[in-house]
């Protein structure tokens, strides 16, 4: 009879909804390397418009122009991000943030075992969309939009981590 695989592996990790909200930034801010510079760009062309005052250019009008601007902006996109960690929180009935996530790592796989809500599962590597690695987090993709987290701290041996990681995730593995 054949022996069961033995994990690579082994990580039990949890996220809080102070994580959570941390990644809701990432993803905002951090994913997209074009965000800022975009937001720059657009408000800089608006303050643009408004800062010819009479047929003439103002560049005192531009700059306070374009730091009210950029500002207001990134406001609003803090507040979307708020209002959607805020709901989120509002409607986690299963106890998630919290519970303890155990991902055992394979050769050819990852297994998931959650404690709440309590489940199972198994993914290949080539299944997974992209692997992004933060200051604080490993953030693994199984589609564009739908990610788990696994926090730096709660891993043994960081190191041998990231080599895996590399190694099983080329191509789709990058540092933000």
């Amino acid at each position: 009879m054949k022996q069961p695989a033995q994990p690579l592996m082994i990580i039990n990790t949890i996220m809080t909804e102070k994580d959570y909200r941390k990644f809701l930034y990432l993803i905002t801010f951090r994913k997209k390397k074009y965000v800022i510079p975009l937001l720059g760009l657009l408000t800089a062309a608006l303050s643009l418009l408004i800062s010819f005052e009479y047929g003439h250019f103002n560049p005192a009008r531009f700059v306070l122009g374009w730091v009210f601007l950029f500002a207001l902006a990134v406001v609003a996109i803090v507040f979307k991000v708020e209002r959607r960690y805020r709901q989120r929180i509002k409607t986690d009935r299963t106890g998630t943030f919290g519970s303890t996530n155990v991902l055992k790592f394979y050769e050819d796989k990852i297994a998931t075992e959650s404690s709440s809500p309590k489940a199972a599962g198994e993914l290949a590597y080539n299944q997974f969309y992209a692997v992004l690695e933060s200051e604080e987090y490993f953030i693994f993709y199984l589609t564009s939009a739908q990610a788990s987290l696994i926090r730096k701290k709660d891993i043994v041996d960081l190191q041998r981590f990231k080599a895996l990681i590399a190694d099983k995730f080329a191509g789709k593995y990058k540092l933000i």
